[in-house]
């Protein structure tokens, strides 16, 4: 049998248990129901869940956005300093993959300096948000790409 009384400015169910003919209340006893246990396992199982989701897309978020913001910093500082160079715009960033991530930079135009000097801007960003990239080595001390392990995936970085 369920009782409730009206306290001063709260509410206290009282679980009434008759055994052996005896009125016994429980609410004074410091036990809690299973069914606030269960509910506070699966609030806590949910929230996990959601952070390591939230965790891995940001981790993403932030090499990606690192990857933008180098290579626009590279064409711009490029275009500033060769004054009769035509400006090099960053049109895309391309991500594919689950485990092993492909980022490809996709660039209005682009030479061997030009991807050479974006993906030296990109390493000095990712380097700045204190990740630890490798370049990758083409003939001639050109950059072909860059290399990046975490965690999570392994991200390697273009130029188109």
């Amino acid at each position: 049998m369920v009782k409730i009384y009206k306290s001063d400015t709260t509410y206290k169910i009282l679980i009434l248990i008759i055994i052996k003919g005896k009125m016994v209340s429980m609410d004074n006893k410091g036990q809690i129901s299973v069914e606030l246990v269960l509910f506070l396992a699966i609030i806590l199982f949910i929230v996990l869940a959601a952070g390591y989701f939230i965790s891995d897309q940001s981790e993403q978020n932030n090499i990606a956005t690192a990857t933008r913001l180098g290579a626009e910093n590279a064409t711009t500082s490029m275009g500033i300093t060769n004054p009769g160079m035509m400006p090099v715009k960053v049109e895309s960033i391309q991500m594919n993959g689950n485990q092993n991530i492909t980022i490809i930079i996709q660039l209005s135009y682009s030479t061997a300096q030009i991807t050479t000097t974006t993906l030296n801007g990109v390493y000095n960003a990712l380097s700045s948000q204190g990740y630890s990239p490798q370049k990758g080595i083409a003939p001639l001390n050109n950059l072909k790409n860059i290399t990046l392990n975490t965690s999570r995936h392994n991200y390697t970085i273009l130029v188109a």
